[in-house]
């Protein structure tokens, strides 16, 4: 994942007059961003550079969980479960704008998308779904999933805490860049300091069917799972541990990003992926639906 400062909260975007009045470029960033604002410059420089001068204190209070477990099918898009992003722009980076109408579900699918759109301050629409609230902590966090394909794009799959609504950045992701379908990007970041990059192969056909993805938080561990596999593991003391939002995304890069992402192609577009199912399970509770990798856990 890339250089995120911030990130988008519903508590800020629901006007359309405050979001008019805003400049975009310097609203919360967006989820796949973290090295990419180092390229970026201005505003998101200044902003890291003030947490580096700043660093956060190595035990933060947590923001406290609040959040219960669920199972979305997509049968439909609830608006008591989910805020979908629309009309704004995360910064230089991002070369779409976050549309409502590049979120469809249909016959139990999510499908988000990214294609050119005519009047929109990007020329490209893209799709980002938000859990309502802020108290996503540790527990189990399931989809089921086709990334898109194609270079310039990222599906990602992700945490976020941080301002405007918590003022610490914990994260966790799954980043799945579209100019490599073979391997996905696994990071997390404590108190906005990242840099734990590390590349998991996926299944050879992950952007033509559907594979399940999973992470498990606790207070001392992260494990990365791909269709029950699991892929990757930390330990430790210094792991995120403030309770945030959930997100589902997938957007297209500036050129200002191409060394990440990949130069977009116009040929590749327009480039959806769909989610059949998405889920979180809080600690204690286990095996909420059949396909729950919790199931198998011990």
């Amino acid at each position: 994942m890339r250089a995120r400062a911030m990130r988008t909260f519903t508590a800020t975007t629901r006007s359309s007059k405050a979001i008019m009045s805003i400049d975009r470029d310097h609203r919360p960033t967006s989820g796949s961003v973290a090295r990419a604002s180092r390229r970026i410059g201005g505003a998101a420089l200044v902003w890291l550079s003030c947490l580096s001068a700043n660093p956060m204190p190595a035990a933060p209070p947590a923001h406290p969980a609040s959040a219960r477990s669920f199972f979305e099918p997509f049968d439909g898009l609830d608006a008591r479960r989910w805020y979908i992003s629309d009309g704004w722009v995360n910064g230089a980076h991002q070369a779409c704008t976050w549309s409502r109408s590049a979120v469809l579900t249909s016959r139990g699918v999510l499908r988000m998308t990214v294609e050119r759109r005519a009047n929109q301050l990007r020329p490209l629409v893209c799709a980002e779904i938000q859990a309502q609230g802020s108290g996503f902590g540790y527990g189990t966090y399931e989809v089921r999933m086709r990334i898109a394909r194609g270079s310039g794009l990222n599906t990602a799959m992700f945490t976020y805490s941080g301002p405007p609504v918590t003022p610490i950045h914990d994260e966790i992701d799954f980043e799945f860049l579209g100019k490599d379908e073979r391997r996905v990007q696994l990071n997390y970041f404590v108190g906005a300091r990242g840099g734990h990059e590390n590349l998991a192969d996926l299944p050879p056909d992950a952007s033509q069917a559907f594979h399940d993805y999973a992470f498990v938080w606790a207070p001392a561990k992260i494990s990365w799972y791909v269709d029950g596999k699991l892929v990757r593991s930390v330990e430790g003391t210094t792991l995120p541990r403030n309770a945030g939002k959930f997100y589902l995304t997938l957007w297209a890069g500036s050129a200002t990003v191409n060394d990440w992402l990949g130069p977009l192609s116009n040929s590749q577009l327009p480039a959806t992926a769909e989610v059949d199912w998405a889920a979180y399970t809080v600690p204690g509770e286990r095996c909420r639906f059949p396909q729950s990798i919790t199931c198998t856990l011990n």
